[in-house]
């Protein structure tokens, strides 16, 4: 596994007197170990002996399981068997009884909600009601709770996860083109992200993607301009003459990225293009000054000055950016007023400006992912 995040997942065990720490959530497996599962129903338990141990239901399939470590199948997708929760339960207790590191506590973030989807996303996986209550108890000493330096891990990318993340931004750039490519009159905005999701499956397969998805949100005029409320790609047709956005999740191998443009289908008026130059000189501006050691309502604030110096602050509604890259909005301080957090190296964070009103008649976000290096910063998104 990767030495970088495995020399942080020690230090979190013995700072806190561990015996193990338990991982499950997609997003969590793909931060660890760098495996998404289909299923959503895979447990790590990660001890400092080298050997995590990696529980898989039996129909997870064999080709996107990660390679180098120990995989043992619980039978979650055997009909014979009565109870297969209750049978993987007593093997993470074995594993553990075995390894001797049984006497202290495990650790786990406890909270089911806030999790990236599965492959199978198209359903929530069936985890019991019980869930945290049983993995309390796979260790003679229970549970402690270390779930403040877990949440820390979101907020660094390893060097062997910015490769993932460079890869998951270079295809995912083939589906911004296809956006751009589209972008015309009488074409539905459902029409649109339809393409553009085509584009993005069609790479399934191909040098080692197992999964890449661009989840488009296509919204135009009216749609656009109630931006926030409504998020979502409708059987409306473009007009002419009209600004359109798109959002993407886009998501290879379980690595995210969260991109939106905004183009024109034909040529729009002065007021429209004066906005658009706004909101992308603001982000610019913002992007220039991001470092380590800058605080993250700074950065906030020289996109906000700019957009209200050119009169447009009450169309700017939201924070600044956020954190990226395991989810959809990884966990962490965001880019926003009145945030006191710093901005530190390894960090991935969305810098997405934007001037919504029906007002204005307008509709413009511009985001972008700025990866924080030593002495400054990224871009990815191209």
């Amino acid at each position: 596994m990767n030495l970088q995040r495995k020399k942080m997942l020690d230090a979190i065990i013995k700072k806190n007197g561990l015996d193990a720490l338990i991982f499950w959530r997609p997003d969590e497996l793909v931060l660890a170990i760098e495996y998404m599962p289909l299923w959503g129903l895979s447990f790590l338990i990660y001890t400092d002996d080298d050997k995590p141990v990696l529980f898989v239901p039996e129909s997870e399939p064999e080709d996107i399981l990660p390679k180098n470590i120990t995989i043992k199948k619980s039978p979650w997708g055997d009909i014979s068997s009565n109870d297969p929760w209750e049978v993987l339960f007593n093997m993470i207790k074995e594993i553990l009884v075995e390894k001797k590191l049984n006497q202290l506590p495990a650790s786990f973030i406890r909270s089911i909600g806030g999790t990236s989807p599965c492959m199978m996303s198209g359903e929530q996986p069936p985890l019991p009601g019980n869930l945290t209550d049983r993995l309390s108890a796979v260790t003679e000493a229970g549970y402690k709770d270390a779930t403040q330096d877990l949440l820390k891990l979101y907020s660094y990318k390893t060097e062997a996860g910015i490769h993932h993340l460079k890869l998951t931004h270079k295809v995912g750039a083939m589906a911004v083109k296809t956006f751009y490519e589209n972008l015309k009159p009488g074409i539905t905005e459902s029409e649109l992200a339809g393409l553009i999701e085509y584009e993005a499956q069609r790479m399934t397969g191909r040098d080692g993607i197992n999964f890449f998805k661009a989840w488009p949100l296509v919204q135009s005029g009216i749609n656009a301009i109630d931006e926030g409320k409504y998020n979502r790609s409708t059987g409306k047709k473009l007009q002419d003459a009209e600004m359109v956005m798109v959002e993407m999740s886009i998501c290879l191998n379980g690595y995210r990225a969260n991109i939106t443009r905004t183009g024109q289908t034909s040529e729009v008026n002065a007021q429209q293009k004066k906005i658009f130059e706004t909101v992308l000189t603001a982000q610019q501006k913002a992007i220039a000054m991001m470092k380590p050691g800058v605080k993250m309502a700074d950065v906030d604030t020289v996109a906000r000055k700019h957009i209200k110096d050119a009169g447009y602050q009450k169309f700017f509604n939201h924070a600044l950016g956020h954190h990226v890259g395991f989810r959809y909005h990884d966990i962490g301080a965001t880019l926003s007023p009145g945030s006191t957090a710093m901005i530190e190296e390894g960090m991935l964070l969305t810098v997405e400006p934007g001037i919504y009103g029906e007002e204005i008649n307008c509709d413009v976000r511009i985001e972008d992912n700025v990866l924080i290096t030593k002495n400054g910063q990224e871009i990815l998104s191209n």
